[in-house]
């Protein structure tokens, strides 16, 4: 019996296949692609302080360096801080380093400060006189500078301007050590001279 109907309705069994494909094909999950989910740890910070004052003291109980700052803030994913208008303060035995900027940004594993935009350094010999006297300074300005104070070292790649009570100098990139007198500039290195003015004595 089931051989005859085979024989009489064969031309159904092409009908049949196709029409088990097509549903088989029909109930296939549809592939979604996924667009890359963001971390939201890297975007929110998990706190934010406003006209702040922070110190950090070394092992003999003076300071190292103090960081002021119109905001602050911390970001838990890298432990960086984001600082809008910071000013940094670092001392040593006979050198004072005052930075301002723009923005910067801190990483406190290792000490590090990245200033950026309009920066100005200004750095004073400490002698037993007046650290601010104009006698004793030199002022940088730069657009971005970086300042790790473990490592000692202050440097940038950017075009640097350098002024002095009698003398300017221009150059692109700049090396120095916190704790030394010397500044090692890199190259395209222009300076004028100004002699001083003396005042002829009655």
């Amino acid at each position: 019996m089931f051989r005859h109907l085979l024989l009489r309705y064969w031309w159904l069994l092409p009908l049949l296949i196709a029409a088990v494909v097509l549903l088989d094909r029909v109930d296939e999950p549809n592939i979604v692609e996924t667009e890359e989910t963001i971390d939201m740890r890297q975007t929110q910070s998990d706190y934010y302080l406003s006209d702040f004052r922070t110190r950090k003291f070394g092992l003999d109980g003076a300071i190292e360096f103090m960081l002021d700052g119109k905001t602050l803030a911390h970001y838990p994913d890298n432990n960086r801080s984001e600082i809008v208008e910071p000013r940094v303060e670092l001392r040593r035995a006979d050198i004072l380093w005052l930075a301002t900027s723009e923005r910067g940004r801190f990483d406190p594993l290792p000490n590090l400060f990245t200033l950026q935009g309009d920066v100005t350094v200004k750095r004073l010999l400490q002698t037993g006189q007046d650290e601010n006297a104009d006698s004793n300074s030199i002022t940088i300005a730069t657009q971005s500078l970086l300042i790790a104070t473990e490592a000692n070292r202050v440097e940038t790649e950017d075009r640097i301007e350098i002024f002095a009570p009698t003398w300017t100098l221009e150059a692109t990139g700049l090396r120095t050590a916190i704790d030394e007198g010397q500044l090692s500039l890199l190259s395209d290195v222009v300076g004028r001279f100004e002699p001083p003015v003396i005042t002829p004595q009655d």
